[in-house]
């Protein structure tokens, strides 16, 4: 009897490799894009803290101002309100600044510098892209984490600042503002 030439795969088990295949795309592809997005918060989470520390450093310089005036650090028990245009943005962090890890362009952000008493301040951001993602609510430095990023749906930054054990929200339009420039 003569043995037939085997040397490939049938149909069947080409179809059952696909098939397999098919089953772990399904379940990687969601896996992979979570993790994305995840690193892209944790990224924009720690590019605000930059623009935190960035605004420290430029009040401790002068580069901070309220019209011409250098801009002073708040008395005991109030706040001051950076602008940040998103032209400065670009200035003040060393790579990336025109843009957020999300790839879209930055809107205008804001850091309250508030004074707990006895020289001891809390900084808080708002920021937030064109895409609307980032932090609309005024968010304490220490708190800034990737879990309080929101993903296209960031919303307008608000106009009301409520320091931490404060029951009262302080309006920013009560409060000092300056510019980076």
């Amino acid at each position: 009897m003569k043995k037939l030439n085997e040397k490939g795969f049938t149909l069947i088990e080409l179809l059952a490799v696909i098939v397999i295949l098919a089953i772990l795309m399904i379940t990687a592809i969601p896996a992979v894009t979570n993790s994305i997005a995840k690193s892209r918060k944790d990224t924009f989470a720690t590019n605000a803290k930059n623009v935190i520390n960035a605004v420290r450093t430029s009040m401790a310089s002068g580069d901070v101002k309220n019209g011409s005036e250098e801009c002073s650090y708040p008395a005991d028990g109030s706040a001051v309100k950076i602008t940040i245009t998103s032209d400065a943005l670009k200035g003040l962090l060393e790579r990336g600044g025109d843009k957020s890890s999300f790839g879209r362009a930055y809107n205008d952000s804001y850091v309250i510098i508030y004074n707990k008493g006895g020289d001891k301040f809390d900084y808080y951001i708002a920021i937030t892209d064109k895409g609307g993602n980032g932090v609309a609510t005024f968010t304490k430095e220490s708190a800034l984490t990737g879990s309080n990023i929101k993903l296209g749906n960031a919303g307008n930054i608000t106009g009301t600042f409520k320091p931490d054990g404060s029951e009262n929200a302080l309006a920013t339009s009560n409060i000092s503002t300056c510019t980076v420039s």
